[in-house]
């Protein structure tokens, strides 16, 4: 009989410049932000909102002389 492997997920709380929770996490190489659901009024609605998190940062760029527009 084979053994089934259970995997481990972890999870990360990290607040905003405007003091709002975050939860941080990845399954499978993909990220995802978990927010607070600020728009619940009914107790079937869910208390957090799960999202993609696509974001990449942006990279450096240098103006040459020859790129400045004038």
């Amino acid at each position: 009989m084979s053994e089934v492997k259970k995997e481990s997920f972890g999870a990360w709380i990290n607040k905003t410049k405007d003091g709002k929770e975050v939860i941080k996490f990845s399954i499978n190489g993909q990220r995802y932000n978990m927010w607070v659901n600020s728009y619940k009024d009914k107790n079937s609605q869910p208390d957090y909102k799960i999202y993609e998190d696509n974001y990449v940062a942006p990279t450096e760029t240098k103006l040459v002389n020859d790129d400045l527009e004038f």
